[in-house]
């Protein structure tokens, strides 16, 4: 029903995870669909969320704060009143018990975690937001918030893979060449974990530190996948949050 980022089970404060597309009461090829903008029910929406968040054990009282994503390099500092902020494609904060939210079907999740200033950030890096370098700007606002980038740990989540992910060329002579694979009629592969995972790196952030999914929303039926599925393609969310020590010890 979820993954589970291994690199975080060290810090028994932070919950995180990624959706899929199982065990969700929404007719298919919703499944669990987390999103309530393509065409599902609300209360089907609502029942698939209640399921998510209870299955990875986020508390009764939490605050969530999503995003109105626009494939940008917008970075927003929320306290968890928010609910949902505009025109944003990524969300840090300092706050206990505010889990941050990134939408995905096909599009790269990155969470960042430093457990010395204790602040998070949730990343929804698609090609435009790698390309405008949203993941080492968001280290910056960490650093600019208290962080290290030597402290930071990093998932990068199930997304688009580098074998599936075909793109115009036009787009991914935006990258070096080492992000793209020419394949013919002026169409390429293009490998976007790859570029966040080194974009990590140049910020600073240690590759011993950074986990990366190797599943691929486009050829794995247990994701959801807009490219697979167009219009019919639910929405998987991926979570970051940190509880109270008292909340870790239960």
């Amino acid at each position: 029903m979820y993954i589970r980022p291994k690199i975080f089970q060290q810090f028994p404060e932070l919950i995180t995870a990624q959706s899929t597309r199982e065990n969700g009461v929404s007719p298919y090829p919703y499944g669990l669909n987390l999103s309530s903008h393509v065409g599902d029910t609300s209360q089907n929406v609502e029942e698939n969320r209640r399921r998510f968040y209870e299955g990875i054990r986020v508390p009764p009282d939490a605050r969530f704060v999503y995003q109105n994503q626009i494939h940008s390099s917008n970075i927003h500092v929320v306290s968890g009143e928010e609910g949902i902020v505009l025109e944003s494609d990524a969300l840090v904060t300092n706050s206990e018990n505010v889990f941050l939210v990134v939408s995905i079907a096909d599009c790269t999740p990155v969470l960042l975690y430093d457990p010395i200033s204790k602040l998070t950030a949730a990343i929804h890096a698609g090609w435009r937001g790698t390309e405008q370098l949203i993941s080492p700007n968001a280290i910056r606002k960490l650093v600019e918030l208290g962080a290290s980038p030597r402290n930071i740990y990093a998932f990068i989540g199930a997304s688009a893979s580098g074998a599936n992910y075909e793109v115009g060329v036009e787009v991914a002579t935006l990258f070096e060449k080492e992000y793209y694979t020419e394949i013919s009629n002026g169409k390429c592969l293009l490998d976007i974990k790859k570029a966040n995972r080194d974009q990590l790196l140049i910020g600073g952030v240690p590759l011993r530190q950074i986990e990366v999914s190797d599943r691929c929303t486009i050829s794995d039926l247990n994701l959801h996948s807009y490219r697979r599925d167009g219009r019919k393609s639910g929405r998987m969310f991926a979570v970051i949050g940190r509880i109270s020590g008292e909340k870790a010890l239960r």
